[in-house]
């Protein structure tokens, strides 16, 4: 028996002497290699349907004068009242001017940064009619461009107006209560323009240069203050053909005025939606200029 046991010792010795099994390799998740610098094809994005072309930038002329579009009229705005420098250039230019516009009398001074005054509505429409042939010969503006006044209508926009009750100036004129240049409060805000000595909010004892305080959001300044604006229309367009050159003022047919001037310190008359009024031949001589807007761009 002692030595069937140890036959069966030796049996299973042999068997555990048997070849080894080596383990199954494990099973991986490697991607397949990509060519090295292989080049990646272009992205190309789908191009907007509709999409507003972008409104052009800022137009600067050759006297300097800058210009912005303003959406909701098809005319761009001098962004500032036109300069005494300005209208020395036209001056220059037109012996029959003359040199009237620059004798107000007050004892103030102009400099060439401040806004003109002393010029009538005519005058106004003339030194357009001569930038506007001047810049047109040198090709700085093109066939159906010109420029002008603004209408009343154009100023509202620009001076951020909503839409108004009536048909005409005198009908619109203090139409949108409590809504000034800079906003709803009153007063005004230190900053907030050139306005009448009363209100303590600017340096200015007369006229300032202009771009002195702040432009509004579509790049203008002096919506309200420094001095009062000239525009096309007539305040009451009924009476208009009641005026005429030789005739003495006639409150019924004046010209429309925009913008409070250095002088005002009334509320009702800092009001965005005032219409101020005149005789077109008469010289507002030192609260009121002008601004010019250029007709024929694209973008507005």
């Amino acid at each position: 028996m002692k030595q069937l046991a140890l036959l069966l010792i030796a049996v299973v010795a042999l068997v555990g002497c048997g070849k080894k099994t080596t383990p199954a390799e494990p099973v991986t998740n490697a991607e397949p290699k990509v060519e090295a610098n292989k080049p990646e094809p272009p992205k190309t994005e789908p191009k907007p349907v509709g999409k507003k072309p972008t409104p052009p930038k800022a137009f600067t002329n050759t006297l300097g004068m800058k210009f912005v579009p303003v959406p909701g009229t098809e005319v761009a705005f001098c962004i500032w009242e036109t300069r005494v420098k300005d209208y020395a250039a036209y001056a220059a230019a037109n012996a029959r001017v003359g040199g009237r516009w620059k004798n107000f009398g007050l004892g103030f001074k102009q400099e060439e940064t401040h806004p003109v005054v002393n010029v009538k509505l005519e005058d106004a429409q003339a030194f357009c009619t001569w930038l506007t042939k001047k810049e047109l010969a040198e090709g700085e503006i093109k066939a159906g461009q010109k420029y002008r006044l603004p209408t009343d209508a154009e100023w509202s926009v620009a001076v951020g107006l909503g839409k108004e009750k009536g048909d005409t100036p005198k009908e619109k004129s203090r139409g949108i209560e409590d809504v000034y240049p800079w906003h709803k409060e009153w007063p005004p805000p230190k900053g907030a323009g050139n306005y009448g000595g009363t209100l303590m909010v600017d340096k200015f004892d007369y006229t300032s240069p202009v771009g002195s305080f702040a432009a509004n959001k579509l790049g203008l300044h002096d919506m309200g203050g420094n001095v009062s604006e000239w525009c096309e229309d007539w305040y009451d367009p009924a009476t208009s053909a009641a005026w005429s050159p030789g005739r003495s003022f006639d409150a019924r047919s004046g010209r429309v005025l925009r913008g409070a001037s250095w002088g005002n310190g009334d509320p009702s008359f800092l009001l965005s939606s005032y219409r101020q009024f005149d005789s077109p031949v008469y010289r507002y001589y030192y609260f009121a200029g002008f601004r010019c807007v250029l007709v024929g761009v694209s973008g507005g």
